[in-house]
């Protein structure tokens, strides 16, 4: 059974926080992400997007990796952020506009329960990310925002009081409070609660588990043996579909897509936008300005995007490897349907596919048979924000 552990963590002075906390993803824009970090000398994005600010490819890390570790020595030497006194587990609930609340726990988790699969997987991962963020570990020696593992457990957080640290709302119309929870009394009770839990899964962040595993390796003079997690209940969690775009490095016409598609799936056009898909064994195709829906002709036994990869992105277009291949794109449901209509009508990319989003049922299934499923298939509900709560590498005495 997976551990938790407490730590001292480095966070924002609260009279920082909204200036340091950064969104980790779904920016409307590369602009206005560049923006942010040419006018918010706090914000967290100068250690997770520092390759945006200085000169040097994404690819080559070492060449603004080090502007990333200066922030974080300029950061602690002005107080903007401080360092706990004593170790703690954190109580984190996230409340969107709409009055979705997501509540849960940050500690840290063993490598050690990672590497002998207490801690599931079911994603690929792409190796230049894994790269990135291995070294990203390296210079920083910070980790600033957990993965997000789920468990099928039942804990009363609120029985939990401890301390509050932050309440603030983000631009984006989302609440976040964190209480510390560092009673001694307390931080066994939650650790024997979550410890009688078989497992945890990897809901979100499979790059940031693998890269602290092989930072892990790679490093051994640091104190770098556990990594920081967000830790909630499965039924909480809410699951959006990623969708696919591609551009065949050979130019495909829609007729002759259509006809490779037609050997396996029924395909009728559809006067409906199929962004959204609420059905199982179904697909939307949108090609030359035209919706279309897949049908396959036989029942599908695995998860529509196992038999969307398989079918579709290897069997029609050649795709053997979606971690690497340029041809192909995700695009994340709260992009939106207009962006991705616009992807294709403009001819940045060929075509786009949809699909409905996984159970996360379906997700455990994979994790425990060992098995992945292709990169970029789930895209997970809650998104927390980077620089919120950080967990240090240290030097071991």
């Amino acid at each position: 059974m997976p551990r938790i552990f407490p730590f001292k963590a480095l966070r924002p002075n609260p009279d920082f926080i909204n200036l340091i906390t950064a969104k980790s993803t779904d920016f409307p824009n590369h602009e206005d992400l560049v923006h942010e970090i040419r006018t918010n000398s706090f914000t967290f994005h100068h250690v997770t997007k520092s390759h945006l600010s200085y000169s040097g490819a994404y690819q080559e890390p070492e060449k603004f990796l080090p502007f990333a570790n200066q922030y974080i020595k300029e950061m602690k030497k002005k107080g903007v952020l401080i360092k706990e006194e004593s170790e703690a587990l954190y109580i984190y609930e996230q409340v969107r506009k709409d009055g979705k609340s997501f509540k849960g726990i940050i500690a840290l988790c063993s490598i050690a329960d990672y590497k002998e699969n207490r801690i599931k997987k079911h994603e690929e991962i792409r190796p230049s990310r894994l790269k990135f963020l291995v070294e990203l570990f390296k210079t920083t020696k910070v980790m600033g925002e957990p993965t997000l593992l789920a468990h099928n457990g039942q804990v009363d957080l609120d029985s939990f009081l401890g301390t509050q640290l932050y309440s603030f709302t983000t631009l984006d119309d989302k609440k976040h409070t964190i209480h510390r929870i560092d009673n001694p009394e307390d931080i066994k009770s939650l650790q024997e609660c979550l410890g009688n839990i078989p497992d945890f899964y990897i809901a979100d962040g499979h790059h940031r588990s693998a890269s602290t595993e092989e930072f892990n390796t790679q490093v051994n003079q640091l104190d770098n043996d556990k990594s920081m997690c967000f830790i909630i209940q499965e039924d909480i969690l809410e699951i959006l579909p990623f969708h696919r775009l591609i551009k065949p490095v050979v130019p495909m016409a829609a007729d002759y897509i259509i006809a490779e598609l037609s050997s396996v799936f029924k395909v009728t056009k559809s006067e409906k936008s199929l962004y959204e898909i609420k059905e199982r064994n179904t697909f939307g195709l949108y090609v030359g300005k035209q919706w279309y829906r897949l049908i396959p002709k036989t029942v599908l036994q695995r998860a529509d995007i196992i038999e969307m990869e398989e079918l579709i992105v290897k069997g029609v277009f050649g795709i053997e490897d979606s971690r690497t291949d340029s041809q192909i794109s995700f695009h994340p449901f709260t992009s939106g349907e207009s962006l991705l209509i616009n992807l294709v009508d403009t001819d940045t990319f060929s075509i786009a596919i949809t699909s409905k989003a996984c159970d996360f049922s379906e997700v455990r299934a994979i994790a425990d048979a060992n098995k992945t499923m292709p990169p970029k298939s789930t895209y997970i509900e809650p998104k927390l924000r980077s620089g919120m709560i950080i967990q240090e590498f240290g030097v071991i005495k």
